[in-house]
């Protein structure tokens, strides 16, 4: 079974300890491929969604960057800027 998968995943369920205090998620990464090992599966979206949806008062999130979706082409200093466009374009997927 590979690290990250939803079966090793699932091998380890905590209980919600205070379901009605709000929280604010201080760290996610979204990533289709992750880049450096280990090599999780995708976590996007729906992954977020189900993460959320678990018992907790989860009212926001903060995005981390991850390293992923860069440009492949134009000045290298801008490749990066590719990973803000990718994760703007999953926001307004969402709303």
């Amino acid at each position: 079974m590979p690290i990250g998968d939803a079966a090793w995943l699932a091998q380890t369920q905590e209980p919600t300890l205070e379901p009605d205090l709000p929280i604010c998620d201080p760290h996610h990464h979204f990533w289709v491929h992750r880049p450096e090992p280990p090599a999780y599966q995708r976590y996007l979206l729906a992954e977020l969604a189900a993460d959320i949806n678990s018992g907790h008062n989860v009212r926001s999130t903060v995005f981390i960057e991850v390293r992923c979706e860069y440009r492949t082409d134009g000045p290298e200093e801008l490749r990066p800027v590719g990973e803000v466009e990718y994760v703007q374009k999953l926001a307004d997927e969402s709303s």
